[in-house]
């Protein structure tokens, strides 16, 4: 097999990859906007907002991707969630001037649903063949990590009134996904400097 047969399957399957991760997200996005409704939760209302932008950044990456224009779609997906998540910190911070009670119950639930469907798209594009791939890979984790942490935070109210608490976990989650948006965007940059 040929360097360059090689180098089409690879960037095949990437697309592929992608593809499969914008149909997951596109799903979970749905679900998480109905879910963060009926919790009155601000860290799923501003994570369904962030995955809404996550959605169609991926689908215009997935869209670059099949057109070899991997890098163009890496810094448009990196721009697109660095304005979502200035955004939604400015939601949060709102919110901590007056915090309301959220369904602790409803959120466990969908955040277990949250890591199901990031997981699976985050495990469809670990094998990172390309800079575009892997940013939508490491974008995945980071967004996994984050219902990690609301599942964490539904348990804790579950058991404790701390109102202020999902907010105040919902910046970090957004300061933690826009640093690692930020890095990646430095990155590709990086790449496209040295062609």
């Amino acid at each position: 097999m040929n360097q360059q047969h090689t180098h089409h399957l690879h960037e095949h399957t990437a697309a592929g990859n992608i593809g499969v991760a914008f149909i997951t997200n596109l799903l979970f996005t749905a679900i998480e906007l109905v879910g963060g409704w009926l919790t009155n939760s601000m860290s799923i209302v501003s994570d369904s907002i962030h995955d809404l932008g996550c959605t169609l950044t991926l689908g215009l990456s997935w869209l670059l991707e099949k057109k070899n224009h991997a890098l163009t779609g890496a810094v448009v997906n990196a721009v697109v969630l660095t304005v979502s998540s200035v955004v939604v910190i400015i939601e949060c911070i709102q919110r901590l001037a007056n915090p309301e009670e959220v369904s602790a119950k409803g959120m466990f639930w969908v955040a277990l649903l949250g890591i199901l469907f990031k997981g699976f798209a985050m495990w469809k594009t670990h094998r990172s063949h390309n800079v575009n791939e892997h940013i939508v890979s490491l974008h995945l984790l980071s967004d996994c990590l984050g219902w990690v942490v609301v599942l964490v935070n539904s348990i804790v109210l579950m058991y404790v009134d701390i109102p202020w608490l999902d907010s105040a976990l919902s910046i970090a989650i957004t300061l933690f996904i826009l640093y690692s948006v930020i890095y990646n965007l430095v990155v590709a940059l990086k790449m496209k400097n040295e062609k």
